[in-house]
C-alpha cells in the first residue's frame, strides 16, 4: 500500500496540528481571562500596550490584536473603566488615541502566564530552539506578505545584522546591544526595535 497516495497532503496535516495547538493556547487564555475578569481580546491589547513603556496608538493595538479598531476602542474602554490602561490624545497626532498602561495594568500584563508554555513543555531544548527558529521565520513571511501588522522582531530591526558569521553558534549580530547572537538570542517583540525599512 502506498501511504501517500491516501494520506491528506502534509501542509494540510500540519495545518490541521497548528490549529489544535491554537484552540488549546486559546482555551489556557480565556481560562486566565476568566480569571482576571478580562476577556482574550482585552488581555491581548493590554499585554501590547504594557510591552510599550512610550505608549502604543489605539490603531496599532487594533492590527496587532486582527480587528477592527471600533472592537479594540470597546475592548480599551473596558481595560480604562478596570484601571489598567488609560487613553490620551497622541502628541504627534491630536487627532490619535493613545495608550499606556497602569502600574496596575503593567502588573497584570507581566503576570499573564503563556498560553503556549504548556504545548511547548514536553519539547527539548534543542526542539524549542528549532521550532522558534521556524516561527521567526513564519513572521518574517507573513510580515513580508502584508498579513500580519508590523512586528517588533529582531530579523526586521535595523541593528540586526544577520549572518555576519555563519558556521558559528552566534552567527547574527545586534549592533544595538553590541553582541553576537544565536537564533535562540532572537526576539518577536523587542522594546529596542527600530524598523529596517
Amino acid at each position: 500500500m502506498d501511504l501517500d497516495q491516501i494520506t491528506e497532503p502534509l501542509d494540510r496535516r500540519l495545518s490541521d496540528g497548528l490549529t489544535r495547538l491554537a484552540a488549546v493556547a486559546r482555551q489556557i487564555d480565556w481560562q486566565a481571562a476568566e480569571a482576571a475578569s478580562l476577556s482574550p481580546t482585552q488581555a491581548d491589547i493590554l499585554r501590547f500596550v504594557a510591552n510599550r513603556p512610550q505608549g502604543a496608538r489605539l490603531t496599532d493595538a487594533a492590527a496587532h490584536a486582527g480587528i477592527r479598531k471600533a472592537t479594540a476602542s470597546d475592548a480599551v474602554t473596558a481595560l480604562e473603566r478596570k484601571a489598567l490602561v488609560h487613553k490620551y490624545a497622541d502628541a504627534a497626532d491630536g487627532r490619535a488615541v493613545a495608550l499606556k498602561a497602569t502600574p496596575k495594568g503593567k502588573r497584570v500584563a507581566q503576570a499573564w502566564p503563556s498560553s503556549f508554555a504548556p504545548i511547548v513543555a514536553g519539547l527539548s531544548l534543542a526542539e524549542q530552539e528549532m521550532l522558534f527558529g521556524l516561527v521567526v521565520k513564519m513572521i518574517r513571511q507573513l510580515q513580508q506578505r502584508q498579513l500580519i501588522a508590523p512586528q517588533r522582531t529582531c530579523v526586521t530591526c535595523r541593528h540586526f545584522r544577520e549572518n555576519v558569521a555563519p558556521g558559528t553558534g552566534m552567527p547574527h549580530f545586534c549592533a544595538f546591544v553590541r553582541a553576537p547572537m544565536a537564533g535562540r538570542h532572537l526576539r518577536v517583540d523587542c522594546a529596542e526595535h527600530e524598523s529596517a525599512a
